[in-house]
């Protein structure tokens, strides 16, 4: 059985400055708490989101498609835009949430806390903000044709999740059965913040289905490998640079 899934987001063109002046505002508060780290790997999601997008989505295979941008607006300077926006913020969130301080657990938890509410509250702000301030009533569509790909995304979390159960059996890279059901909550936090918002300010058009596979299955695609960027390449390059 195949279920039709086709995710769609429509958005008056002035959504785009607030969620651009979000992202700005988020990357200059990461600056300032000294979360370098989280900050290079958001600069990487907007590169790794971008070829997704862009490249494979919209340009290889066609299933995403943007209409009803404004003429000085061409669809490869919305894919830069749209890469920049949830690249930086969705994978410089999780290396926030992995970010370890042993040292001070309660500072820990509070940080965690801190920019869970900050994500997820900023990117319902700026959603409202868009319907209550007409600066451009201009409408925009997405459209993310998904039918066909959503066995493959099964496919790949699966895999990767394997892969973390090996490697805590392994007693590899701090993860044990706690720490991954962590890395897999932290994964449908952050796509379940997006679309929820989306949803609620009205810019998303969903079926349950949709929003619940795209809250489990879309992030944990990735969480797994930022995860084992984090602990074990991360520290591998800072291993060669001191040598």
């Amino acid at each position: 059985m195949q279920f039709e899934s086709i995710v769609t987001r429509t958005f008056d063109a002035d959504f785009m400055l607030f969620d651009l002046a979000f992202t700005i505002i988020w990357i200059i508060i990461l600056w300032r708490r000294g979360y370098i780290k989280p900050l290079l790997f958001g600069l990487l999601g907007i590169l790794i989101n971008f070829i997704i997008d862009f490249g494979v989505w919209y340009s290889y295979l066609g299933i995403r498609t943007v209409e009803g941008l404004p003429n000085l607006i061409s669809p490869l300077s919305f894919f830069v835009y749209f890469s920049i926006t949830y690249g930086m913020i969705q994978y410089s969130y999780v290396q926030v949430m992995f970010t370890r301080k042993p040292q001070h657990p309660d500072q820990e938890r509070t940080d965690r806390l801190e920019w869970s509410v900050f994500l997820f509250v900023g990117w319902l702000v700026i959603g409202f903000l868009s319907n209550i301030m007409p600066i451009s009533d201009l409408e925009v569509t997405v459209t993310r044709v998904m039918t066909n790909q959503r066995i493959f995304e099964v496919y790949a979390v699966a895999a990767e999740y394997f892969l973390l159960a090996v490697l805590a059996y392994m007693k590899k890279f701090e993860l044990t059965p706690r720490r991954i059901l962590y890395i897999f909550s932290v994964g449908i936090f952050v796509h379940f913040s997006m679309e929820f918002t989306l949803l609620l300010s009205g810019l998303r058009g969903s079926s349950l289905f949709d929003l619940l596979f795209n809250s489990i299955f879309e992030f944990n695609m990735g969480a797994p490998i930022l995860y084992l960027m984090l602990f074990a390449l991360v520290p591998y390059i800072e291993k060669q640079r001191t040598c």
